[in-house]
């Protein structure tokens, strides 16, 4: 018997630290996600809060962008 591993294309990983999966801002930010893309990203805990591994680059910048004017007080818009 052959075993076989799936094999994905990995643009990066995001921690976003103090955040739980159970966060309702989080949970926003997914569903507007997945409204856009269809939903491919894969989260799961990490060591200093909830993780997200992104399979674009654009994606994972868009995270990114948002989750710093959230942390400078500002309102994102997309």
């Amino acid at each position: 018997m052959v075993k076989r591993r799936k094999e994905e294309d990995i643009a990066g990983i995001l921690e976003f630290e103090g955040r739980t999966s159970d966060d309702p801002e989080f949970i926003e930010w997914l569903a507007d996600h997945k409204a856009r893309n269809g939903g491919k990203i894969r989260v799961s805990q990490g060591g200093k809060g909830v993780r997200v591994m992104f399979s674009k680059d654009a994606d994972m910048a868009f995270w990114q962008r948002r989750n710093e004017a959230v942390l400078k007080g500002k309102k994102f818009v997309a």
